[in-house]
C-alpha cells in the first residue's frame, strides 16, 4: 500500500476506537488510547511510511508469500466472525488447498514491534524524567504507526501470494495506486507538510468527492460490531497475523485465478472481478485492515495498562 493509504488506515483505526460502540470492559482503555494518539496524529503520514522510506525491508517483513504445494500444509487459522475475510472463507476446513511458505516474516515483524512498543512504554514509566535513555512519546507513536503499516500490508492479497505480480504488468502497483488515488481525492491533504487537514472531530477532512468504497468504510468504522479477540486458536500477534496472511493468500487466488499470471492487464483484472467486484474487495480488505490495526494496537495498550497497575 502507498503512503497516504497507510496513514489513512491508521487514522481510521483511531476513529473506530473512539466512535464504535465499544463494550464497557474495553471503553476506558479505548478512550485512553484515543486520547494519547490524538497528540501525535501529525506524525502518522511519516511514521506509517517509515517501513518503506527508511527501514526498507519490503522483500521480507512486509510479506508472507504462500504458494500451492501438493502434500503441503492445509491447516488454515480462523479469524473473528465479524471479518469480511471470515465471512468470505467460512468453510476453511473444507478448503483442500495445501500450501507452502516461500518467503517472508511479516507475522514475526508484527510480534516484535508489538513487544517493542510495550517495552518502550515500560521504560518511560521506569526511568526518571530527563533520563537520556527514556523514549519520547513521539518515538512510541512512530512505533505504533510503523506497526500499523505491517498489519495493513498483510491485507494486500499480493503480499501473501508468491506469484510475481510486481513484475510484468505490475498489477500489484496498480491496485495500490487505485486505493491511494481514492484517499487523495476524498480527503484534504497538506502535501507540503505531509499531514491531513482535519475536521472538527479531529479526523481527516473530507472533500466534496463521493466514493462508494470510502463512504462504506467511513460508515462501517462506527457501525461494525466491535470485538477485540484474535479468533479461535490465535493466542498472540504472530498467530493473528498468520491467520490474516493465510486469508489474503486465499483471496489473491480468488481475485486472480491460478491460470492467470503477471501479464494480466488492468481491464482484464477488473473483468475477472465482477461478482464480487474490485470495489467490493477494496471495501472488505481495507475495512478488515482497519479492524486488525485496532485489535493489535488495543492488545498492546491493554498489556501495558495491566503492567502499569
Amino acid at each position: 500500500m502507498k503512503q497516504y493509504t497507510h496513514a489513512w488506515l491508521a487514522l481510521m483505526a483511531i476513529k473506530r476506537l473512539e466512535k464504535a460502540n465499544v463494550p464497557v470492559n474495553y471503553s476506558k482503555s479505548c478512550q485512553s488510547l484515543v486520547s494519547w494518539f490524538k497528540n501525535y496524529r501529525d506524525d502518522v503520514v511519516q511514521g506509517a511510511w517509515y517501513p518503506d522510506s527508511v527501514i526498507k525491508d519490503m522483500a521480507s517483513s512486509h510479506v508472507l508469500k504462500f504458494a500451492p504445494e501438493n502434500g503441503g500444509d492445509s491447516r488454515f487459522r480462523k479469524l473473528p466472525a465479524t471479518y469480511h475475510y471470515a465471512q468470505r472463507w467460512k468453510n476453511l476446513n473444507k478448503i483442500k488447498h495445501a500450501f507452502k511458505i516461500e518467503k517472508g516474516n511479516l507475522p514475526d515483524r508484527c510480534e516484535a514491534l508489538a513487544h517493542s512498543i510495550i517495552d518502550n512504554l515500560k521504560m518511560q514509566e521506569s526511568e526518571q524524567k530527563g533520563s537520556p535513555i527514556v523514549p519520547t512519546d513521539n518515538h512510541v507513536a512512530t512505533l505504533f504507526f510503523m506497526l500499523s503499516h505491517y498489519v495493513a500490508d498483510a491485507h494486500m492479497p499480493f503480499h501473501c501470494d508468491a506469484r510475481p505480480f510486481s513484475e510484468g504488468k505490475n498489477l500489484h502497483a496498480k491496485i495500490e495506486k487505485e486505493w491511494d488515488d481514492r484517499i487523495r481525492a476524498c480527503y484534504e491533504i497538506d502535501f507540503d507538510n505531509e499531514r491531513f487537514f482535519y475536521s472538527k472531530d479531529g479526523y481527516p477532512l473530507r472533500t466534496n468527492v463521493n466514493d462508494n468504497v470510502i463512504d462504506l468504510i467511513e460508515a462501517e468504522t462506527k457501525t461494525r460490531k466491535f470485538t477485540a479477540g484474535w479468533g479461535s486458536g490465535n493466542n498472540n500477534t504472530w498467530d493473528f497475523m498468520s491467520a490474516i496472511c493465510q486469508h489474503s493468500y486465499l483471496t489473491s487466488y480468488k481475485m486472480v485465478p491460478a491460470d492467470k499470471d503477471n501479464t494480466l492487464e488492468w481491464g482484464d483484472f477488473l473483468a475477472l472481478n465482477v461478482n464480487p467486484s474490485f470495489e467490493v474487495y477494496s471495501n472488505e480488505l481495507l475495512m478488515d485492515a482497519i479492524d486488525s490495526i485496532v485489535r493489535v494496537w488495543l492488545r498492546v495498550w491493554r498489556h501495558y495498562l495491566t503492567w502499569l497497575k
